[in-house]
């Protein structure tokens, strides 16, 4: 059944008052044409592809491609946003076949990040290793890359989304915080804990920094069907260029074939170093709440879920550099404590 004069007149309205809300406008982004099979690209790091579009009141799912040839059979990111079921799903496409998807719920505290009815700001950042995705001017989620930079070719925008622009620019850092400003610089103090504002990704400045005898507590649950998650200690905000991180405590849990494990590692002079495992069976359930606790001592930081010890690293990065906690992945963070013994 065709929409009647009523329908139409309702969906253009809602769509001018979309546009009218919109704060991310791009005014340098140029229209894709609907009748367009894709725009041509060439990405090296540093470069950024920013879309912007409509999703419209009855979307079901859109998706973003970067493409290696006109048609699709190489594809080096899907980035696919499903919104009757809540999620985003990120993946490659290689000889025609596509390759193990990777799944990221795109809701928090705070609500789905994909609306109906509104406009959308979808930065694809290009670092030397992997894909950093920002909606709306926050971080979201990475991709590794499958495919070479060098191979792609052309930016495709197919499913349900309408007035789409495009831009591609470059950018000396991620994220570009002088041109989109988080809505939150958020700071946890001693005995001060935060408990609002902290939808994941999220990134929170110490600015009292760690010593021996601080410890971090997390409160939060796991998602239903995590694929993994991280928490950082490191230097500074930026994801790009790549922070120095005094411990990345990363718990995977679907992680391809691999076990379940437990990887701790650090990032300095230009490179991960060694990294340790801890495999088998994890403590954490899906769904379930959980208290992870960090405890920075004189060798080591200890890593304590609930009342268990489930983990030791042995320090590698000075102390003096740590005044940022990051946490990514498929939890949902309900307070962040930090505290220092006397």
């Amino acid at each position: 059944m065709l929409p009647s004069h009523v329908e139409c007149f309702n969906a253009r309205l809602g769509k001018a008052k979309a546009f009218e809300r919109f704060e991310l406008f791009d005014r340098d982004a140029v229209t894709l044409s609907p009748s367009s099979s894709g725009q041509e690209i060439r990405l090296s790091p540093g470069t950024a592809v920013i879309v912007t579009g409509y999703v419209p009141f009855n979307a079901i799912r859109f998706s973003v491609n970067l493409s290696c040839n006109s048609s699709a059979d190489n594809v080096a990111l899907h980035f696919n946003p499903r919104l009757q079921r809540g999620y985003v799903v990120r993946n490659s496409k290689l000889r025609n076949q596509w390759q193990e998807e990777e799944r990221c719920s795109s809701s928090g505290r705070s609500g789905f990040l994909f609306h109906r009815d509104t406009y959308f700001h979808l930065m694809i950042f290009c670092t030397p290793n992997e894909y950093q995705i920002a909606v709306d001017g926050e971080h979201f989620c990475s991709f590794a890359y499958r495919i070479p930079l060098a191979a792609v070719t052309e930016l495709q925008v197919q499913g349900d989304v309408e007035d789409v622009r495009t831009r591609v620019t470059t950018f000396k850092e991620y994220p570009d915080y002088k041109n989109y400003p988080p809505k939150y610089n958020l700071e946890v103090f001693t005995d001060k804990p935060l408990n609002n504002k902290l939808d994941i990704p999220v990134t929170v400045s110490i600015p009292e920094g760690i010593r021996v005898g601080t410890r971090i507590s997390v409160k939060g649950r796991l998602k239903l069907l995590p694929h993994s998650f991280y928490l950082n200690l490191q230097k500074g905000r930026t994801i790009y260029p790549h922070p120095e991180i005094g411990l990345h405590l990363n718990p995977r849990f679907l992680f391809g074939s691999a076990e379940p494990c437990v990887v701790m590692n650090c990032w300095q002079n230009g490179t991960w170093e060694h990294e340790e495992r801890h495999e088998g069976v994890l403590s954490w359930g899906p769904g379930r709440e959980f208290v992870l606790t960090l405890v920075c001592e004189y060798e080591a930081y200890t890593i304590w879920l609930g009342s268990k010890m489930i983990g030791e690293f042995i320090h590698r990065v000075s102390l003096e550099s740590i005044d940022t906690i990051k946490i990514c992945g498929d939890v949902v963070i309900y307070e962040l404590c930090v505290t220092h013994a006397p």
